[in-house]
């Protein structure tokens, strides 16, 4: 089973901020932006939870 693929064009300056941040952290950019999507996604449903819960 292949891995899904997304692509986008980001901002050349978004560009430049991710590819360092990637770098810093040792992780290839598409880990890195796989990870950074993640962690926006898990944030946004926990948000929703608790806005449902009030």
């Amino acid at each position: 089973m292949s891995k899904p693929h997304i692509s986008f064009r980001p901002k050349p300056e978004l560009e430049q901020a991710i590819r360092a941040a990637a770098s810093a952290d040792r992780r290839t950019v598409s880990q890195f932006v796989a990870n950074l999507v993640e962690d926006a996604i898990a944030a946004r449903q926990a948000g929703q939870q608790r806005s449902e819960a009030a």
